[in-house]
């Protein structure tokens, strides 16, 4: 591995293998992706790397290779193709496909898409998902967050690091998954099959409807025994234009008992596309299901959370955007349905301040402090240096200073005001995240949500409608704190560049050269 000049936080500007890494994209609990240039053909790929203070684990490494098992058997037009493996100065690799859409989580985040636009990415998961079925493989992971899309919005299915092959053993009987989306069955550890899967599609279908996950709870073991018990909230409690077919289509495709799901992806997904024509979906009788009395054996452990947010050199993953993330229990565990949750919340917190201080200790100190190099501006963008931070901007953003004697406030701003990006920093160390949003935004805009980082870095998000000053959009608040400082980035975007790549690339990449002194 050799490092290439203007190299940024992490291993951008490295090459590794053939591959030129150029912009972290995206980062999750068990590897960091790059966009990277291929030397030796001069193409964009996406590069998957699992972080040098994984490789001690063996499941992690387990994961990551068997990834490239499950992909290697599987080809077809909307799972995530893989180019190469391999492994460069003990770091592992994937060379996949690059996308420059994203995930399915940014869609969401950016905005509830229109019911007809669900249709065309819903049915090529679904193909990809009958495809994997059909071969013996269950993803286990489905997500928004592990739902790719190309620059003209077709979906493709990716993250097979926990599949199970069906007929194998290759993860026992140990519960993982990511809560928010994980079938009953699965979250109590009982034996799974394709129908799990069915089960989490209609979860993403749901959310891609709302815009929001059905079940929220303050610990994961909550968010599990509401999979297992709560039924699915209605959709008009969210939305008005939903025709009651559609009601039906997630309530069968969440039904608690598999064997009154739809009997295979793609069934779902023809479902959706007549509900969405406004044809009549037949309803299928429901019934409560039952699961075998909990079982003793190893309580159950919950990893941190493993989706962050962007930080300063990162990206979000997205996704999910999840609560939680991803969720890992002893072999044999049952979760207890009447237990309190305690005694999980105080072992979720004990494992998060052990990780957080492991990785501190690991990555040499918080991002973006003196020692960060100067990030290289990406095309069109300059490089802007003050005593507090070091960011690129595209250069036709006019620049504002709004500072005063309390705080640091700088604010570029596109053209057309479809974009803009505020940097403000408080002097006060009383401020907080709550005190700083309630001031900045007024009750004006609608909470969407929030996700912590492994670093502590806080990303908060909010949906403006019929804001006095801006246009319908969202803005993203990401807070960081250094020697009792506040310092927040704002990044807003119109909805009219909600689905403009450009504008979502160019936004994650100033944030990605963020650099605090």
């Amino acid at each position: 591995m050799t490092e290439q000049s203007g190299s940024q936080q992490g291993m951008t500007g490295k090459t590794i293998g053939q591959y030129e890494l150029e912009q972290e994209i995206g980062r999750g609990g068990m590897a960091t992706v790059y966009s990277a240039r291929q030397l030796s053909m001069n193409r964009m790929v996406a590069i998957k790397v699992l972080p040098r203070h994984f490789l001690h684990d063996p499941g992690f490494l387990e994961r990551f290779e068997r990834e490239v098992d499950v992909i290697s058997k599987l080809e077809h037009p909307h799972i995530l193709p893989i180019y190469d493996y391999g492994e460069t100065e003990g770091v592992p690799y994937i060379a996949m496909r690059y996308l420059g859409g994203g995930s399915m989580a940014d869609m969401i985040r950016r905005g509830v898409p229109e019911l007809k636009d669900i249709v065309q990415p819903m049915r090529q998961v679904g193909e990809a998902l009958d495809y994997a079925h059909q071969r013996g493989v269950i993803h286990r992971d489905l997500k928004p967050g592990n739902i790719m899309l190309d620059e003209s919005g077709n979906a493709y299915l990716s993250d097979f690091g926990i599949a199970r092959v069906m007929g194998s053993d290759l993860t026992g009987s140990a519960i993982i998954g990511t809560p928010a989306y994980m079938s009953p069955e699965q979250a109590h550890g009982a034996p799974i099959d394709a129908r799990s899967d069915i089960y989490s599609l209609g979860i993403v279908l749901f959310e891609l409807i709302t815009g929001q996950e059905p079940y929220h709870a303050e610990t994961p073991m909550g968010l599990l025994l509401m999979h297992i018990n709560e039924p699915i909230p209605p959709l008009t409690k969210y939305r008005d234009d939903v025709p009651s077919a559609l009601q039906l289509v997630v309530e069968r495709a969440t039904a608690k008992d598999p064997d009154q799901r739809f009997s295979s992806a793609g069934e779902l997904a023809e479902a959706l596309a007549a509900a969405v024509r406004g044809e009549a979906v037949t309803p299928r009788p429901m019934a409560p299901v039952s699961y075998p009395p909990p079982q003793s054996g190893a309580p159950m452990a919950f990893a941190p959370a493993t989706n962050p947010p962007t930080a300063p050199g990162s990206q979000t993953a997205p996704a999910s955007q999840q609560f939680y993330g991803d969720v890992v229990s002893g072999t044999g565990t049952q979760i207890p349905q009447r237990r309190s949750p305690w005694p999980w919340v105080i072992g979720l917190i004990l494992l998060v301040v052990i990780a957080g201080g492991a990785i501190f200790a690991l990555s040499g100190g918080l991002p973006g402090t003196a020692t960060a190099a100067v990030p290289t501006p990406f095309r069109g963008a300059d490089t802007v240096e003050d005593s507090v931070y070091s960011l690129s901007i595209p250069s036709r953003w006019p620049f504002r200073d709004q500072s005063d004697v309390s705080r640091l406030m700088h604010t570029w701003r596109a053209d057309d005001d479809s974009a803009f990006v505020i940097l403000t920093q408080m002097d006060d160390d009383s401020t907080t995240p709550e005190s700083f949003s309630s001031r900045v935004l007024n009750g004006d805009v609608r909470f969407i949500d929030e996700t912590t980082a492994e670093d502590g870095t806080l990303r908060r998000s909010y949906r403006v409608i019929n804001h006095p000053t801006l246009p319908n959009g969202q803005i993203d608040q990401f807070f960081y704190r250094d020697n009792g400082k506040l310092t927040v980035v704002e990044m807003f975007l119109a909805d009219g560049n909600a689905t403009n790549t450009t504008s979502l690339t160019t936004m994650q990449a100033v944030l990605n050269s963020l650099r605090l002194r």
